[in-house]
């Protein structure tokens, strides 16, 4: 049987919108106006997927209330915090890459089909450089995914055998987004 694994990246925030650093601010930042249509968005992309049988998030606000805009549009799903889907805070690389796959690991042995993770564009690239295969030393090319884009893995016996690593279908009107 078929496993699959959902992630994406928050919406917009003040400080992903001029791709800056978070630093103490990380307990602190909301989504913009923008991040909020954004992840309106997202759940109705990640609604053509549905039904999850668990829905994972950071516990971090921009994480937490972006998937609470998503459930919203993808119906009843439970859902968690996980502090493993965190944003990088005073941790060295290794250290979060360990985290990231162990995560990945407990998700291949989940008994839920369909899981979603909520979370920031660093772990985002961390889950899909694992899917692929490959290692840490493979994240050095890391670019941050679009704000609100999200990223699929079909997975059978722990083996990847589709995958979508960055849709943003459902962005492409960013520029025309819908009044909320």
């Amino acid at each position: 049987m078929l496993k699959y694994i959902y992630y994406h990246r928050h919406g917009q925030t003040s400080i992903s919108a001029v791709n800056g650093s978070y630093g103490n601010n990380q307990y602190r930042v909301m989504l913009t106006e923008r991040g909020i249509q954004e992840s309106v968005m997202l759940g109705h992309g990640l609604a053509q997927h549905a039904p999850f049988g668990l829905y994972l998030t950071s516990p971090l606000p921009r994480a937490v209330q972006t998937a609470t805009l998503v459930s919203r549009q993808i119906g009843q799903v439970e859902m968690k915090g996980e502090p493993a889907l965190s944003e990088p805070i005073n941790e060295q690389p290794r250290e979060v890459w360990k985290r990231v796959t162990n995560l990945a690991e407990e998700l291949l042995k989940s008994p839920h089909q369909k899981v979603l993770l909520s979370t920031h564009g660093y772990i985002f690239y961390c889950l899909t450089t694992y899917f692929k295969g490959m290692e840490l030393g493979d994240l050095k090319h890391f670019v941050n995914p679009p704000t609100g884009a999200f990223a699929w893995v079909a997975l059978e016996k722990g083996k990847v055998v589709e995958a979508n690593w960055e849709c943003k279908d459902h962005l492409e009107t960013r520029e025309h987004l819908p009044v909320l």
